[in-house]
């Protein structure tokens, strides 16, 4: 072996060690950044994060099933939720299953956990109430928008916030978020623990910390969510029920070319596209609450078939 080629494979030798390396320390980092911040996050008996815990308000004959994001939790609607039980509505703000949990509960999810409670707690919700609509944001949003193309979703409207139809790349360094997925999803282990280093996009409200939120998921979760914006784009553009679209200003974390462009192909009884142009990604907690509950009320009254709250 001459001294060139000895040179070039000594050079490989070292790219392939630190290609293998790599993923093991930045595991270790992550793993280490992710013990530091669980131990700062007070629990409850159920080892649910204090945060994302579910809540339910007002007692109106019309419900609200609110669905968070990916990352997220309830806590993301507690300003807007306070709002609508004041106007006659009664608001329950779920979790989906793993957010707000311990790393190892995490590992296990898949999207049909998140399906099912979904479609749980609309089943529960129409017997109890004359009329339920779902308000739904971000990957909550596919959640919410998969079902309803596939017939699922028992309820009478659909609202819809910055849905995740497909992931923006405004945060993504040198290469797309798909490449980065796809190259994630190849070299680095399923139950690898990955911290988003992003703050909210919001551009009207403060940015939550991160002992509000959820920011530590498994790499798998990454495949889970990218397959379910795969799935529903490939679904048929046809509800059974009216929809309401709020798109913000500015999103850097999803894209809203991507929600216009399903909205006008979209096949609905009624269909209002709003776009707020102050407002960040997280439009939970950047419109004004007090606004946007006479925006929903009115909006509701409008397309559900019976009066939306008692008063009306």
């Amino acid at each position: 072996m001459n001294k060139a080629t000895h040179t070039r494979m000594t050079r490989l030798l070292r790219i392939l060690t630190g290609l293998l390396l790599l993923p093991l320390g930045a595991c270790a980092i992550f793993n280490a950044r992710y013990n530091r911040w669980d131990r700062k996050i007070p629990r409850n008996k159920d080892e649910v994060a204090e945060f994302a815990a579910e809540f339910q308000m007002g007692n109106g004959k019309t419900a609200l099933l609110m669905i968070h994001g990916f990352g997220d939790g309830p806590g993301v609607w507690k300003g807007l939720a306070a709002e609508l039980a004041n106007k006659g509505f009664h608001v329950h703000a779920i979790r989906l299953p793993g957010w707000g949990e311990p790393m190892d509960v995490k590992r296990d999810i898949e999207r049909d956990d998140w399906l099912t409670k979904i479609e749980s707690e609309l089943e529960t919700l129409q017997a109890d109430h004359e009329q339920v609509a779902v308000m739904a944001h971000s990957m909550g949003g596919c959640l919410a928008g998969y079902l309803a193309q596939d017939g699922r979703l028992n309820a009478d409207a659909l609202i819809l916030y910055a849905p995740m139809f497909a992931v923006s790349n405004a945060r993504s360094p040198i290469l797309s978020t798909r490449r980065w997925q796809a190259i994630g999803s190849a070299i680095l282990p399923d139950d690898m623990v990955v911290e988003s280093l992003f703050q909210d996009h919001a551009r009207v409200g403060e940015p939550r910390p991160k002992h509000e939120r959820d920011p530590f998921v498994p790499i798998h979760l990454f495949d889970v969510l990218y397959d379910l914006m795969d799935d529903f784009t490939e679904q048929e553009a046809r509800v059974d029920l009216p929809v309401c679209l709020v798109l913000p200003g500015e999103d850097r974390v999803v894209r809203s070319d991507v929600a216009r462009e399903w909205f006008e192909k979209l096949a609905a009884p009624a269909k209002t596209l709003r776009e707020e142009n102050e407002a960040g990604h997280v439009l939970p907690l950047d419109l004004n609450f007090h606004r946007e509950s006479d925006r929903i009320a009115l909006w509701l009254q409008e397309n559900l078939k019976g009066p939306a709250t008692d008063s009306n």
